[in-house]
């Protein structure tokens, strides 16, 4: 069932988009997210004609849900969500990122300007990679709330 709410999410998807002239999303989920739950994103892309591709490479592990809780669960659930401590396994997340590296340096060839959507831990590993390689890179951190006035972040 394709995920509804989401009003200040999918307006910053929207700027986002608008701001790269992304052509396609890239989205950090599970390989088989689109047959499970389409997210916020993929429905985006699919309403602006665009592709959308997940960067996931397999199934989601306790690791992943301790340090990336869904908010909008947190909230439904009556949870104020907390910053959580833990350990970046920096093995087990360099197989991720250099499969995110080589999935968006594939778009970016044949799209040239894509969003790719990552958790905040990999966002500057990937921003580095890409920049050591010359290849312009935008990178937009976001917080919750989610701001979209570039002049209030």
């Amino acid at each position: 069932m394709p995920r509804d709410g989401g009003h200040r999410y999918r307006k910053l998807l929207a700027y986002c988009l608008d701001k790269l002239s992304a052509k396609a999303i890239l989205e950090e989920t599970h390989p088989k997210q689109e047959e499970t739950a389409p997210t916020i994103a993929s429905t985006m892309a699919k309403e602006r004609g665009l592709v959308w591709r997940s960067l996931g490479i397999g199934e989601p592990g306790l690791f992943d849900a301790l340090l990336d809780p869904p908010l909008a669960e947190a909230f439904h659930a009556k949870v104020k969500p907390e910053i959580l401590a833990g350990v970046y396994s920096v093995e087990f997340q360099k197989v991720r990122e250099d499969f995110m590296h080589t999935t968006i340096m594939v778009a970016v060839r044949k799209y040239d300007s894509v969003l790719a959507i990552v958790g905040f831990v990999h966002l500057g590993v990937l921003a580095r990679m890409f920049e050591d390689e010359r290849v312009s890179v935008t990178a937009l951190l976001f917080t919750y709330p989610l701001v979209v006035d570039e002049t209030k972040s």
